[in-house]
């Protein structure tokens, strides 16, 4: 046994008390390491397991943009807040006054107020969403490499088992997003990649099963593809039982040069590489690989606007923003 944090062998009277760390050190860095992560995310309600990047290559990682969401967007949103606040009481007292109400509910100058406010928040890219949920055999939207036009791929059932590299074409351009997809080892393992601008340069990830039942592992592979060539592969063995009859749902996060990779709701790994900046999503198998995906799709940014003017002004008749 090895400990999930150091990869060191755990001595015979620690794994009497515990099987995954060789210390109470090593194991609170792992947790404090895991959690920081879901803080940035804004998720704690994901469970983790932490993976150490064992690439022997070091790459620094480049300084993150500062938030979109200033302090001043802070302020205007607890002004926008009591808008909504005074809205409500002025409803209130309105509706008090026994006044009949109107066929046709205007904006009143609260609510132009309120939307003033909203207006200059800071806005970030509209949400896109590209979903497959592969109940055609038409795979026209993904791209293989021109040399291997049929590439082992078929759709059978509502089922899409893939083999060599296609990228799902509208999905090239992009850069940052939340890549997600149900599926289920069948043998080996399954593949993904991401940040993949062409079938040279992207990203690969496998997440693989060794042995049958209980005496199974589980090792995460990954590497990159730069330029046609294969750079920095890694392998980490992970804490995680899969069973290999069941679908699991996959979450890979990409933002800037940091990407987050999430099974069954718990993190798994964690990685920097500044090299791709753009780049779609794809699926592979190699040799005897075999898996079945279920359903995929791609989500790109979020309207922050839209969604703070629907929680901080439900009910209200708010004028259309210019």
């Amino acid at each position: 046994m090895n400990c999930k944090y150091c990869q060191k062998s755990i001595g015979l009277l620690r794994s009497l008390k515990d099987r995954d760390y060789c210390s109470d050190a090593h194991k609170a860095a792992a947790t404090t390491s895991s959690a920081r992560v879901l803080r940035e995310l804004g998720e704690l309600d994901y469970s983790t397991v932490d993976s150490r990047d064992a690439s022997s290559e070091v790459v620094e990682p480049t300084k993150q943009p500062p938030s979109n969401v200033s302090s001043t967007a802070t302020v205007l949103i607890l002004l926008a807040l009591g808008g909504v606040l005074i809205l409500s009481l002025d409803s209130q007292g309105g509706g008090a006054s026994g006044a009949p109400e109107t066929a046709e509910r205007r904006p009143t100058w609260i609510s132009h107020q309120t939307s003033s406010l909203l207006s200059h928040l800071p806005r970030i890219s509209a949400g896109t969403e590209l979903r497959s949920d592969f109940v055609s055999s038409n795979l026209r939207d993904w791209q293989a490499a021109a040399a291997s036009a049929s590439s082992g791929w078929n759709i059978n059932n509502g089922l899409l088992r893939p083999g060599g590299l296609r990228i799902w074409s509208d999905s090239k351009k992009l850069a940052d997003y939340r890549f997600q997809f149900e599926g289920r080892i069948e043998n080996t393992s399954v593949n993904w990649a991401i940040r993949a601008g062409d079938h040279r340069n992207y990203y690969a990830t496998k997440l693989m099963l060794s042995g049958r039942g209980d005496s199974h592992t589980t090792e995460l592979v990954r590497f990159s593809m730069i330029g046609g060539k294969e750079t920095r592969r890694v392998r980490l063995p992970l804490p995680l039982t899969l069973d290999d009859k069941a679908f699991y749902q996959y979450e890979i996060r990409a933002l800037s040069d940091r990407f987050v990779t999430i099974v069954g709701g718990r993190v798994i790994d964690i990685f920097h590489d500044p090299r791709l900046r753009s780049g779609g999503v794809g699926f592979f198998s190699e040799g005897s690989e075999r898996s079945s995906i279920r359903w995929a799709k791609v989500t790109v940014g979020e309207d922050f606007v839209d969604k703070l003017r629907g929680f901080l002004t439900f009910g209200l008749i708010l004028p259309p923003m210019e």
